[in-house]
């Protein structure tokens, strides 16, 4: 007998949201876009609702699943009512139980799922002289990106298929997961995408390199060799094909009617928001007065900073999720000529940063370590890279308390949850 895997998308799950993509789209011969079953999307017409529905689940779960992993950071602190997200503030991580946690996972297994199925189909439809190329690139990008998250945010993970479990990939197997998101991405580039995309796919070519590097300097963790070498070549050729401050972004309220989860807990339902470390709060402690982070050289509130968290509350709950940009293809090169002792070409690239903001360049003025991690913190804010860069540098949230996962086992990341453990039989 076979056991539904709640943790993954299940088909139930895939058809309503391609029934969603493709109804009201005049592409597909049926009566009626409601009664759309999975033979449909065998149709090459489906290429692009496909492509479509593949982005929406990969938006979907990544704003379900930052926001745990952002309230687990100095980034944001729960102020409501529910206390699984105390939990996280407090640097308990590791807890299977975690509702909200828990809530993410089958989000993410989903949006894995689908994009594994749909380059299956597409490719298929390539290989047959069929259905779009634009469609195929797409889906390779949303299928790097949700693999590289994954790969981020987790100790450990599942890929099942629909029914059928899967055994856990294993904390010292996730790191394979960041090679899977760059076949994912050679493959688009190997269809020669152009303007934005092409972009998007080489910075996130450098992430993904980058990011694999970052993951071993935290499995386990090394506070004495923190600086990562590592994604400079593809950030370079990245920035080539970059027009200027770019920044690809999923877009919440992008034609698909979904909300933003982590901007809507922020904004609306008032679960959790900024910490002190950046802004002041009103005095009931649940939302933003002011952003005051100051930038360690200028002294100035980050232009950036302030720019960013401003446009993210006045989004409410349809805020854009950044996923790769410029800046950070800038701070790649920088922290990898720091890791060889290049001041000038570090200088070169931190101030290529600081000159989107019109800020004063840097000449020595501070540690260029410490500036490298406030680089990172403001311009990759809430882009989940904040974890991994506080145990790799020896940091804390403020808010962790002591005795918890996050400050005895720094390196703890996201567990494979309740409902995947539950229905699961591979999982232990």
């Amino acid at each position: 007998m076979k056991k539904w895997i709640k943790g993954l998308a299940p088909m139930l799950s895939a058809a309503l949201l391609a029934v969603w993509t493709l109804a009201g789209c005049g592409i597909l011969d049926v009566e009626n876009p409601n009664n759309l079953v999975e033979d449909d999307l065998s149709n090459p017409a489906a290429a692009d609702p496909m492509a479509n529905g593949a982005e929406a689940s990969v938006t979907r779960a990544l704003s379900y699943i930052t926001a745990p992993y952002s309230v687990a950071t100095d980034e944001l602190t729960w102020v409501g009512s529910r206390d699984a997200w105390g939990q996280l503030d407090d640097g308990v991580i590791d807890f299977s139980g975690n509702e909200f946690t828990d809530q993410a996972f089958p989000f993410v297994g989903e949006a894995r799922w689908m994009t594994d199925e749909f380059i299956g189909r597409l490719e298929a439809f390539q290989e047959a002289g069929a259905g779009s190329t634009n469609a195929l690139i797409r889906v390779y990008l949303y299928n790097a990106i949700i693999y590289t998250t994954i790969a981020d945010m987790f100790d450990d993970f599942t890929l099942s298929d629909r029914t059928e479990p899967g055994p856990p990939v294993g904390p010292e197997n996730m790191v394979t997961l960041y090679d899977h998101a760059l076949g994912s991405v050679n493959k688009a580039l190997a269809l020669n995408p152009s303007g934005d995309l092409e972009a998007a796919l080489m910075g996130m070519k450098a992430r993904i390199v980058y990011s694999k590097a970052v993951w071993q300097k935290v499995n386990p963790v090394n506070t004495s060799s923190p600086l990562v070498n590592a994604g400079a070549a593809e950030a370079a050729a990245a920035l080539g094909v970059m027009d200027g401050d770019f920044v690809f972004k999923l877009i919440a309220d992008g034609g698909f009617q979904l909300e933003n989860y982590m901007s809507g807990q922020i904004n609306d339902r008032l679960e959790f928001t900024f910490t002190d470390t950046w802004v002041k709060r009103n005095a009931a402690g649940n939302k933003v007065e002011e952003v005051t982070y100051p930038d360690m050289i200028d002294g100035v509130v980050h232009p950036y900073l302030k720019a960013f968290i401003e446009d993210f509350v006045a989004q409410r709950q349809y805020a854009d999720l950044p996923i790769v940009s410029a800046r950070e293809m800038h701070l790649i090169l920088a922290e990898s000529a720091l890791a060889q002792g290049d001041m000038s070409g570090f200088t070169t690239h931190i101030n290529q940063v600081r000159a989107f903001d019109d800020l004063t360049p840097y000449s020595g003025q501070v540690n260029a370590q410490d500036l490298l991690i406030e680089s990172r913190a403001v311009n990759l804010f809430l882009q989940g890279r904040r974890l991994a860069d506080l145990y790799r540098f020896g940091l804390q949230s403020p808010e962790w308390e002591s005795g918890t996962p996050a400050t005895t086992r720094p390196g703890t990341f996201l567990p494979i949850t309740k409902v995947e453990i539950e229905a699961n039989p591979l999982v232990k």
